[in-house]
C-alpha cells in the first residue's frame, strides 16, 4: 500500500519514464512544493520497496516503474474492501450504489450529515 505522497510520485513516474528526481519534483511542485531531498528520499524508499527500478547514467539516477498502475490500484481497492467491508465485494457494491439512488435529491445529499454504517466496522 502506498502513502498519498508515494502515490503522487508514482503517478508522475507512470506518465513519464525514465525520469529523474528533479523532473518528478518539478512535475508535482504545483500541488506539493517539496524539497528535492524529500522527493529523493521517497523515491529511494519506493525503490527499496520494489515499486521503482533505477539506473545510474553519468551520476544521475533514472527511475522507471517496477509495478503497473493497475496492480497498485487493484491492491488498494482490495485493501479497502478487506478493511471496511470485511472482504465482501457485494457490500462494497451496495455502498457504491447508495450514491446513485434516483429518488435522492442532490441538495439533500449535500446538506444531510453522512451516517456511519456500523455494520461495516
Amino acid at each position: 500500500m502506498l502513502t498519498a505522497l508515494e502515490l503522487d510520485i508514482m503517478k508522475v513516474v507512470w506518465q513519464r519514464c525514465p525520469i529523474t528526481v528533479k523532473d518528478v519534483q518539478e512535475a508535482i511542485h504545483a500541488s506539493r512544493p517539496l524539497a528535492y531531498t524529500t522527493v529523493m528520499t521517497i523515491m529511494h524508499r519506493l525503490y527499496l520497496k520494489g515499486f521503482l527500478h533505477r539506473k545510474l547514467k553519468s551520476r544521475t539516477h533514472y527511475y522507471e516503474p517496477a509495478v503497473d498502475f493497475a496492480d497498485v490500484r487493484d491492491a488498494a481497492v482490495s485493501g479497502m474492501i478487506d478493511h471496511f467491508f470485511h472482504g465482501s465485494r457485494d457490500k462494497f457494491i451496495q455502498f457504491l450504489n447508495q450514491g446513485y439512488d434516483a429518488e435522492r435529491e442532490d441538495v439533500r445529499e449535500i446538506s444531510s450529515p453522512v451516517a456511519l454504517d456500523e455494520s461495516l466496522l
